[in-house]
């Protein structure tokens, strides 16, 4: 096992090298406008590695280990064809622009048919209402964890912090199914992309590597909530529904589009105000280390309203970068 996730780590790295190199003749960079929050020019898209790497996955579990995955998961071929569709589609988007209705159309319709990944009796709710319940949930998962990818390494510390958290609870039930091997492979890639997107970032993932990791937390998110844990799925995404929703919800009052970059997200306050990618970045890795926290007490001690404290974390965090506002006002 450590053998396999050196491997992917290494692989990674490279694949993220290679990219980079092609970036500028490809043209597939970032370029820096008004409301940009970096003044350079940077390779972007790189999320696409994210799924090369999914296959690679599939491949090497497929031949080389006597685990069929395809029996692990209902209906695979689904997710994986739904997963690779959204991914290109926002590869696209990454280097030509989708009006953003048009990318909701594909997402919704795209996730419609991935309802069927579900055993929805074990839901306990009316058949179209647990559809239903899904749908929005999964879409709007998807979208505002896009929407969280805006200051460097932030997004990529949230995700490692879901994944490896996922991992363990699935090791800990010693539940070898997909959801436990996509998690473990997630991990290595996620340590290889984290370096050269940490704070100052050489590459961003683009909506491709976006709403790549938004479908899978979404996809494992509902999982873990069939399961029971709905408090472990709170933990770990307590702040991005929080500060997302808010920042939403305000947008909406003001008559404005929920996907209209204005850079009002509360994680965005800091770097508006002129303070540095660093100061986000390590506030964040602050934070999630106490989401570790709370979250391995929920798994291994099963302490479920365990997640009120990290909500209450997630709101502090949420507080923190909002003074940076009033700092900034009162200067």
């Amino acid at each position: 096992m450590t053998i396999l996730i050196a491997a992917i780590f290494i692989l990674s790295f490279f694949l993220f090298i290679y990219y980079i190199k092609l970036s500028s003749k490809f043209k597939l960079v970032d370029q820096p406008n008004d409301l940009s929050v970096h003044k350079n020019i940077i390779p972007t898209g790189a999320g696409i590695i994210f799924l090369i790497i999914f296959y690679f996955f599939l491949i090497f579990y497929k031949f080389f280990i006597p685990v069929d995955l395809f029996f692990l998961q209902k209906n695979l071929f689904i997710l994986i064809a739904s997963l690779t569709f959204l991914s290109l589609i926002s590869f696209y988007d990454d280097v030509y622009n989708i009006h953003p209705l048009i990318r909701l159309f594909f997402q919704v319709t795209t996730i419609f048919f991935c309802t069927s990944l579900f055993d929805l009796e074990l839901v306990g709710l009316p058949i179209k209402i647990s559809i239903f319940l899904i749908i929005y949930f999964w879409v709007y998962t998807i979208n505002i964890i896009n929407f969280t990818d805006g200051v460097d390494g932030f997004l990529t510390i949230n995700a490692l912090t879901f994944f490896s958290c996922i991992f363990l609870y699935f090791n800990f039930l010693d539940n070898i199914n997909f959801i436990y091997y996509t998690s473990l492979i997630m991990i290595p890639v996620l340590l290889a992309y984290l370096f050269f997107n940490k704070p100052n970032a050489k590459i961003f993932m683009g909506d491709a590597g976006s709403i790549f990791i938004g479908f899978l937390i979404g996809f494992i998110s509902i999982q873990t909530i069939i399961l029971g844990r709905f408090d472990i799925v709170v933990s770990l995404l307590a702040y991005t529904y929080i500060d997302c929703s808010l920042t939403i919800i305000k947008k909406v009052f003001k008559k404005q589009y929920p996907w209209a970059r204005l850079f009002d997200y509360f994680f965005l306050i800091p770097i508006k105000n002129k303070f540095s990618h660093k100061k986000v970045f390590f506030a964040n890795c602050i934070y999630n280390l106490c989401i570790i926290t709370v979250t391995l007490v929920q798994i291994f001690f099963n302490i479920k309203y365990l997640y009120l404290l990290s909500l209450l974390l997630a709101v502090l965090l949420l507080l923190y970068f909002n003074s940076f506002s009033k700092s900034q006002d009162q200067s």
